[in-house]
Parts: C-alpha cells; sequence; structure tokens
C-alpha cells in the first residue's frame, strides 16, 4: 500500500480541500495502484526551512514496496513536483 506524507510550512487555508483526492488519482496512475491502496497524509502549517529559508516550501515522503524502482522514482517525482507546483503554487525548487 503507497503511504505518502506531504509536510508544508503552508497554512491549511492554502492547501485545496481535494488535495489528498487528486493526489491520489495521480499516484494511483503513476504507480498502477488502485486508488482504495494509497494513503496521503497531509500535515500543513509545519515550521520548515529549506535552505535555512522560511519560503513556502513542501517536503514529500513517499514508502511502497515494488513501486519505488530508480526510473519509477523519477517519473513519481516529477508527476507529483508538476501537481504541487500547480496546486499549492510552489516553485519548482521548493
Amino acid at each position: 500500500m503507497p503511504m505518502v506524507r506531504v509536510a508544508t510550512n503552508l497554512p491549511d487555508k492554502d492547501v485545496p480541500a481535494n488535495f489528498e483526492e487528486r493526489l491520489t488519482d495521480i499516484l494511483a496512475e503513476s504507480m498502477n495502484k488502485p486508488r482504495n491502496r494509497i494513503a496521503i497524509e497531509v500535515m500543513a502549517g509545519q515550521r520548515i526551512t529549506h535552505g535555512a529559508s522560511r519560503n513556502p516550501v513542501a517536503v514529500i515522503k513517499v514508502e511502497s514496496i515494488g513501486a519505488l524502482s530508480a526510473d519509477d522514482n523519477i517519473r513519481h517525482t516529477q508527476k507529483i513536483t508538476q501537481f504541487c507546483q500547480d496546486t499549492l503554487k510552489l516553485p519548482k525548487d521548493r
């Protein structure tokens, strides 16, 4: 079962209400897993810095058995990064 944890210093109000459902759809397709087997945890309003900066950022951890080879990681990372850029309005490097 893929487990995804998204921690961000953005306030909860800046994370769309359907964020988890949309990310589930993206990962189900990318990982070739059924939606009902994917767990998403979002922790907004966290105290997170990146490069000693408190600018908006998200830290994402993905765990899954049998769906995270080196090549798969690149594909999943690209899709997750693009989704966060579009949805959370985060720059690619954050």
